[in-house]
């Protein structure tokens, strides 16, 4: 399942290949930035290795070097929230969330480079959770609960990538589309079929600790390649502007206005909240 604009429905997608996702500086409380460093580049190659054979998306990551925050500066970037489970300014995030990604999108319908990514930001609940290597051998927080890093990583890059949930979680009033027109199944059939609930792309963790978000499914990859694999070829990577490596730039910028939850159709780029993984 891909997300979409809300005015004219198109899927998202980034107009480069290379996309190279970088932790804020100010890191967790409860990993060491070694460790944020090392997660976040395993699940970055975790998704590249399934994909590279349709010529999908990228991903690569590289080590925190400054402090960044959600916004439409072209850096792909993981902030932990360590104080309040909320951007600075905003409302707070639902505290049943684990992880939120927001993308920052070109929302001109029926123009070229409707749908454009320009940029992705992952925000992570250190308030509400307590992130761990090894959910295993370690204790959460009083209050909290434990969350592994790259199970929750690993999800994000999907939504960074412009991946939606498999099935409707109820944030949006109505079910969306899947590829072929037809409305995809409520989170809250108790039937639902492993194909649904054994993805990376499911959007709860089924138990505490839970580590199976970190190995791709078919399914998952095969929402990459449907996109991106038609596009092999005309794709390129660029430098980053701000430091080294290639990344995503996007070819044309807008401002960026509105909450995380609602893009506005008459701005040239819009937020969009694409996901949060979440606890049930």
């Amino acid at each position: 399942m891909r997300t979409t604009t809300e005015t004219s429905l198109v899927p998202v997608q980034w107009s480069e290949q290379c996309i190279v996702v970088t932790p804020d500086l100010r890191g967790s409380q409860d990993v060491s930035m070694d460790q944020v460093n090392d997660v976040l580049a395993r699940a970055t190659v975790n998704w590249t290795k399934f994909t590279a054979s349709c010529n999908g998306i990228i991903l690569s990551s590289r080590p925190a070097y400054k402090v960044l925050d959600v916004a439409a500066d072209g850096i792909p970037a993981v902030i932990f929230r360590n104080d309040v489970w909320a951007r600075p300014g905003h409302a707070p995030h639902d505290p049943s969330a684990i992880g939120l990604t927001t993308v920052m999108y070109v929302n001109t319908p029926g123009q070229p480079g409707d749908g454009t990514i320009l940029d992705a930001d992952i925000e992570l609940n250190n308030v509400n959770y307590t992130f761990v290597i090894e959910p295993s051998r370690t204790d959460a927080r009083p209050g909290t609960e434990l969350a592994d890093l790259e199970n929750t990583l690993t999800h994000e890059l999907g939504h960074v990538q412009g991946l939606a949930h498999t099935c409707w979680d109820h944030v949006t009033d109505t079910p969306p589309l899947d590829n072929t027109g037809n409305p995809i199944p409520d989170c809250n059939d108790p039937d639902l079929p492993e194909l649904i609930t054994d993805a990376t792309m499911y959007p709860y963790a089924t138990m505490e600790g839970e580590t199976s978000k970190r190995n791709l499914t078919p399914d998952d990859v095969a929402g990459v390649c449907d996109v991106y694999q038609p596009l092999a070829g005309k794709l390129s990577c660029y430098p980053q502007i701000d430091g080294g490596g290639c990344a995503a730039v996007p070819s044309g910028r807008g401002s960026s206005r509105g909450t995380a939850r609602a893009p506005i159709a008459a701005t040239t780029a819009a937020l969009l909240a694409a996901a949060l993984l979440a606890r049930r």
